[in-house]
C-alpha cells in the first residue's frame, strides 16, 4: 500500500512539474527549471548559501539532540511506548527536522538523487546502526560523496555533466546490488 500510494503521488507531482514546464517561458524560465530538476552545484554561490544556514542549523540540530532516541524508535512501536517515548510526536520532529535539511538544501541545488539512498546504507555498514555515531558518519560521507560526484561531474566530460544524472547512475547498480544482498539474507 505505502509503494502504491508512493508511486500514485510521484505521478501526480511529476505531472504538475510537467504542467509547470509546459507553461514556462522557453527562453527563460525553462532552462532553470530543467537545470534545478538535475541538480548542479555549479551556479551555487556564498550568498546562494546564506540562507540555508538557519533551516538547516535548526534541523540539524533538533536531529542531533534527538539522536540517542532514534535508537528507540528502531524498535517495534509498542516497546519503544513501553520505554516511556511518545512515538507520536517525536516522529513528526524527526520528519519535520529531516524535511527542513533537505528542503533547504535541495532549494539550493536541485534534485540530486541517490544520495539518501546510498550514503546511509554505506555509513550503517561501517559504523553499525547506532544512530549517534550514523548522523556524524553519514553527514561526513555524503558531504564528500557529493564532493567526488560533482568533481566527477566537471572532469569526466567537456561540458558538466548534471549531478543527479551521475548520482543515479552510480546509486542505481549499488541499489540493486544492495536489494540482491538483501533478498539472499531473507532466504
Amino acid at each position: 500500500m505505502l509503494v502504491l500510494t508512493g508511486v500514485v503521488i510521484g505521478a501526480l507531482l511529476g505531472a504538475g512539474v510537467g504542467l509547470v514546464k509546459y507553461l514556462a517561458d522557453p527562453y527563460n524560465q525553462l532552462p532553470a527549471m530543467t537545470f534545478w530538476l538535475l541538480g548542479s552545484l555549479a551556479a551555487t554561490t556564498v550568498a546562494d548559501l546564506l540562507p540555508l544556514t538557519g533551516p538547516v542549523a535548526v534541523g540539524t540540530i533538533v536531529l542531533i539532540a534527538l539522536r540517542w532516541r532514534l535508537n528507540v524508535m528502531s524498535l517495534p512501536e509498542d516497546e519503544a511506548r513501553a520505554l516511556g517515548l511518545a512515538t507520536g510526536p517525536f516522529r513528526i520532529a524527526i520528519v519535520a527536522a529531516a524535511t527542513l535539511v533537505t528542503s533547504a538544501s535541495v532549494a539550493t541545488s536541485g534534485i540530486i538523487g541517490w544520495v539518501g539512498l546510498v550514503v546511509p546504507h554505506l555509513a550503517r555498514a561501517l559504523v553499525g546502526p547506532d544512530f549517534p555515531r550514523l548522523i556524524p558518519t553519514a553527514a561526513l560521507l555524503g558531504g564528500g560523496y557529493l564532493l567526488f560526484i560533482d568533481t566527477l561531474a566537471r572532469t569526466a566530460a567537456p561540458v558538466e555533466i548534471p549531478l543527479g544524472i551521475l548520482t543515479a547512475v552510480i546509486g542505481t547498480p549499488f541499489f540493486i546490488w544492495l536489494l540482491a544482498g538483501m533478498q539472499r539474507n531473507w532466504s
